[in-house]
């Protein structure tokens, strides 16, 4: 006789039995607080447990309100195989609230969920990638460490440059990174600005945010931002081929126009949750030349 598969996106939790908390349970609740979304390898990347005993977790999670399961990945088997994500539920927010004491505002987040749109799961699960291989790379690397780690696009990261349009107008640009993080190893400490492409922006747009980030730079608003004397952006990308786009179109953002070591690139298929510490490797290029550099260079 076949057991009863219980829905994906409805709850029924006498379908799963009981739920008594573990701290597990606990900890896997925190980190999609963290994050904002995580798919199911993901968080069985950063959570202690075997494979089966996270996903069991995962479920009854779902199935009891802690967690949530947003209803616009309904739309992934179109795509291909997809791992199931997963945000934080109602019941998870008040159980944060009660234990570490974090706002549960008046935010229904089981309606929050069902608003989401595909296209930004997406974008956030992409900046979680990479910040997972960079924590879990980090964490074996002795006298090493990750300073901190602003979340995506919080008011108090965002920021603003003046710049000249090709028509030698002065506008307003906006510095709005999708991550801002620190490292520290025995050399000192190194600032990075992350830039997650979904291959959504014009070459237009993406020039525009690149010259912003120069400018930015020249007129020492990090130093009066953030109290720093130096950092890099980032920007990863799906493909290859995107990369290599956005390294030409870069060339164009400093003053001379030969290409800035400031601004770094790589692509997805160079960095993996089953091998976290690729991160580090020799991966990124700049619009420089053809070199190869790793992050802590």
């Amino acid at each position: 006789m076949k057991t009863k598969r219980a829905p994906k996106f409805k709850r029924r939790p006498e379908e799963v039995g009981g739920l008594r908390l573990q701290e597990r349970d606990i900890e896997i609740v925190r980190l999609v607080q963290d994050f904002r979304f995580l798919n199911s390898d993901q968080i069985k990347a950063l959570a202690n447990g075997s494979e089966q005993k996270i996903l069991r977790r995962l479920q009854k999670l779902f199935h009891h309100g802690f967690l949530d399961r947003p209803l616009s990945q309904i739309a992934y088997p179109l795509m291909g195989t997809q791992k199931m994500v997963y945000a934080l539920g109602d019941k998870g927010a008040d159980l944060l609230a009660e234990k570490f004491g974090i706002d549960r505002g008046k935010i229904k987040w089981n309606e929050k969920n069902k608003e989401v749109k595909d296209r930004h799961i997406q974008h956030t699960l992409m900046i979680s990638n990479f910040r997972i291989c960079l924590e879990l790379a980090l964490k074996n690397l002795p006298g090493t460490n990750l300073l901190f780690w602003e979340k995506e696009s919080p008011k108090e990261l965002k920021d603003y440059v003046y710049i000249r349009d090709l028509q030698g107008r002065e506008i307003r640009a906006p510095i709005v990174p999708d991550g801002f993080f620190g490292i520290e190893d025995p050399k000192g400490k190194a600032y990075f600005f992350l830039e997650a492409d979904q291959s959504t922006m014009t070459n237009a747009r993406i020039l525009k945010k690149m010259i912003a980030y120069w400018n930015w730079w020249k007129r020492g608003r990090h130093t009066e931002k953030f109290g720093i004397k130096a950092f890099r952006v980032l920007t990863i990308t799906r493909t290859e081929k995107r990369k290599e786009n956005l390294r030409g179109i870069t060339k164009k953002a400093d003053d001379r126009q030969r290409g800035s070591l400031m601004f770094w690139f790589t692509s997805e298929r160079n960095y993996s949750l089953q091998k976290p510490e690729s991160i580090l490797e020799p991966i990124w290029q700049t619009p420089k030349d053809d070199s190869f550099h790793s992050l802590l260079e």
